[in-house]
């Protein structure tokens, strides 16, 4: 082959290496990774799913908004919330803050509490009731809340209600630091990575092609953390709107929900309602349905087994609150309301905070 010929011929395929990162990009792959005017979820971006996505402005107009820590100067304080990237405003959009419909529908203060690292949300209120963090903020319930895969994973072997540690102490376990989707800064809000900043030339326009033809064939497209099932019917106010999108998680995680742990984890409960009912501190739990276990139920063709998660919780008596989560929403769905969950995102949306605490009352 003759020189000329070979600059030739790698020239041409530079070129259209180059043609084709640019025509994706600019088309496809900006919008679902870097578009300022669009902040798509995690699982439209996970998954390279551009039809899925749901643009999300921030706006919060409910008339009381919750605490954070940083804002606490004494008040008084009718619910403190602890949990994960739920009670963080994960999401984003309007009013991501389930709290905040909490303080607004029971007019009362609400203060969130920021979860530690590398300690369970049980032993954390247990160790804060001990160390004397609750008589000074005197509430008058604790809220935890936790994603239905999460719940059982963090609980501990057993656990010490008797545990006494320091605020100081306490603090070199480090708080979970998330990125708020709903709050424009970084802070204690949750919700996942900023929008990825990539220039044209990109792996990610590889993946989103492929991606775009094995979902046609796999209902991760064979690599993929994020699932895609066909509804009966549209949930969602987006392009794709009977396409439910949902993490590898919410199937994968099934085999750990057993039975035994979830007495294990009611026993717990129990025992903190006990420990805080003697300071007139009530006790709710709140554990938050997966999308796929909520939405599974109107699969086309479903392949992967239903949670038993919440209906085992149903069955055990309790000296808490039990905030049915699934049950509340399934009404919803059953409405045939759209956008409980966010149709790009593991989060839920207002409607569901809205529903859940126009249902149960703090006052």
């Amino acid at each position: 082959m003759k020189s000329k010929t070979f600059v030739h011929i790698i020239g041409a395929v530079l070129v259209g290496y180059l043609l084709f990162n640019l025509l994706v990009w600019t088309q496809f792959t900006r919008y679902v990774l870097s578009n300022p005017e669009c902040t798509g979820g995690d699982l439209s971006r996970m998954g390279y799913v551009r039809s899925s996505m749901s643009c999300k402005q921030t706006e919060n107009n409910l008339p009381r908004r919750h605490l954070e820590e940083r804002d606490y100067k004494g008040q008084k304080i009718g619910v403190l919330t602890i949990g994960d990237s739920f009670s963080s405003g994960g999401g984003g959009g309007v009013n991501s803050y389930y709290q905040d419909y909490l303080a607004s529908i029971n007019n009362v203060n609400v203060l969130n509490v920021i979860r530690y690292q590398r300690l369970d949300l049980i032993s954390t209120v247990s160790m804060l009731n001990n160390n004397g963090y609750l008589d000074r903020i005197k509430p008058e319930y604790v809220l935890i809340e936790c994603s239905e895969k999460a719940c059982l994973d963090d609980m501990p072997e057993a656990i010490d209600f008797s545990r006494g540690i320091s605020e100081k102490e306490l603090e070199m376990y480090g708080k979970v630091d998330y990125l708020g989707k709903g709050s424009g800064q970084k802070s204690s809000a949750g919700g996942g990575p900023a929008p990825f900043q990539l220039d044209f030339i990109s792996a990610a326009n590889f993946k989103l092609v492929r991606n775009s033809i094995l979902y046609h064939f796999s209902d991760n497209a064979f690599y993929s953390q994020v699932y895609k099932a066909k509804l009966v019917k549209p949930f969602f106010s987006v392009e794709d709107s009977d396409t439910l999108l949902f993490l590898d998680k919410d199937v994968k995680k099934r085999n750990n929900i057993k039975v035994e742990r979830i007495t294990h984890m009611h026993d717990y409960l129990n025992s903190l309602a006990d420990q805080l009912a003697v300071k007139g501190i009530g006790l709710s739990f709140m554990p938050v349905v997966d999308k796929y276990n909520l939405y599974s139920i109107y699969i086309v063709n479903r392949k992967y087994p239903e949670s038993p998660f919440f209906e085992e919780f149903r069955k055990l008596p309790k000296r808490y609150r039990f905030i049915d989560t699934k049950a509340l929403l399934r009404e919803e769905l059953a409405r045939g309301e759209k956008d409980v969950f966010h149709a790009d995102d593991t989060h839920w949306s207002w409607k569901a905070s809205k529903k859940i605490f126009e249902s149960v009352h703090f006052n």
